[in-house]
């Protein structure tokens, strides 16, 4: 990569011929603090970008967000000027914040693609969001400048490149090639899921490729990926090839991607999918096979939420969850119950009787979870009110209702107090 060179002081990572470069090819008087008034940054910002002490390279890469988008919400002259070398210290694998500097550039995609839409704000005076007339035709080349990340050695580079880059509607058929492209070479299933959701993003802006895009992740959503793992003893070399393939099963980010390349569109194929996803073990050799109790809840927690308004869908997720024989589905079942049930009225007798047989549970940890859900519903959970009773004064009970260590909490809101929202 151009300009990067061996260190030369016990400070900074950046060679002789960067560290000119950063004097001459950036307008240091537009690089200021847009919170606290003071002179503006010096060469030594980036400097400190490229240092080999990870805290002083993080802390480098916070002031330039902040100089370059604030919050978030608006592109400044400081991106500009220091575009180019955020790019190239994500390209520089002796950069020790490089996911972070992709953080970075994903803000300043996202913010100049709202300053780009966005209408009037009223509490900016009527103003819109602001950024450089230039910026587009930067990002452009930066956009050209990050494509050959998606194949960067390290597999949180590529996932965060493909994110960033997913911020680009204006290129948004050529990205969705090289996505899909990519997909089909990438070994790591991290990357592979984030290559689903920038098509799901990108689909929504395509000219050429949306229905192509489209039809390419309904393909994704109904793909398990390597399939059932054949029998070693059956035949050694077939098991042996089903190891060493890719075979990602993306389902469930393939169902988040769809929801945003078709906004507002209701596919009961989203919730059959979701509850295959979480009911069927996850193979060997894939990232899932020896998921830890609270990662798989999480999980669940996350494939339910992503279903948004489809109640009947969700219903049946729970249902079929409490319905299993393992303590963690049945976990993951009556935390989203406890989600339906305080959000949706309707929701209460489809769930609570099912919900109610686990205050008897063995589990301890589930006991407590179907106690204080049964408890939110008031006088709907009368006729198991003597059931909770018989439990409220037992010590595993007490001790273990304020520390359940998984996932979202359960929401708590009376079904009596009007707060529920009606289906």
């Amino acid at each position: 990569m151009q300009g990067v060179g061996p260190t030369d002081d016990a400070g900074c990572g950046a060679g002789a011929e960067l560290r000119r470069r950063f004097t001459e090819e950036v307008d240091w008087s537009k690089v200021v603090d847009p919170y606290v008034p003071g002179p503006p940054y010096g060469p030594d910002l980036l400097e400190r970008l490229w240092s080999p002490d990870r805290d002083t390279a993080d802390n480098a890469c916070a002031d330039l967000r902040a100089a370059c988008c604030g919050d978030g919400s608006w592109v400044g002259l400081a991106a500009l000027e220091v575009l180019p070398f955020l790019v190239e210290a994500v390209r520089d694998p002796a950069v020790k914040v490089r996911t972070e500097a992709l953080e970075v550039l994903a803000d300043l995609a996202r913010a100049g693609n709202n300053a780009r839409t966005a209408e009037p704000d009223s509490r900016l005076g009527g103003r819109r969001l602001a950024a450089p007339a230039a910026w587009p035709a930067a990002w452009e080349r930066a956009v050209e400048a990050l494509l050959p990340g998606l194949a960067d050695d390290a597999e949180e580079i590529r996932a965060g490149v493909a994110a960033a880059l997913a911020r680009t509607p204006g290129r948004a058929d050529d990205l969705i090639d090289r996505f899909r492209a990519r997909f089909e070479e990438e070994p790591e299933l991290s990357v592979a899921e984030q290559l689903v959701l920038g098509v799901g993003d990108l689909a929504a802006h395509a000219t050429d490729r949306g229905e192509e895009a489209v039809a390419w992740l309904r393909q994704r959503m109904s793909d398990a990926g390597k399939g059932e793992e054949p029998d070693i003893d059956d035949d050694t070399e077939a098991w042996l090839a089903w190891m060493d393939q890719h075979g990602h099963d993306v389902r469930l980010p393939a169902i988040a991607a769809l929801r945003r390349a078709l906004p507002g569109r209701r596919d009961p194929a989203y919730a059959r999918t979701t509850a295959d996803v979480l009911l069927v073990p996850a193979p060997p050799g894939t990232p899932h096979h020896w998921e830890p109790r609270f990662r798989y809840v999480g999980r669940a927690i996350d494939a339910d939420a992503q279903l948004g308004v489809d109640l009947p869908g969700r219903l049946a997720i729970a249902r079929t969850l409490l319905r299993q024989d393992t303590s963690a589905r049945h976990e993951a079942g009556l935390r989203i119950a406890a989600t339906l049930m305080s959000r949706w009225r309707s929701a209460v007798p489809e769930l609570l009787p099912e919900v109610a047989e686990f205050v008897d549970d063995p589990d301890p940890e589930n006991r407590v979870l179907a106690l204080r859900v049964v408890a939110m519903c008031g006088a709907a959970a009368r006729p198991w009110a003597d059931r909770v009773a018989a439990h409220l004064a037992e010590e595993d009970s007490i001790r273990a209702a304020p520390g359940i260590p998984y996932a979202a909490p359960v929401e708590a809101a009376p079904v009596r107090s009007g707060r529920c929202r009606p289906s």
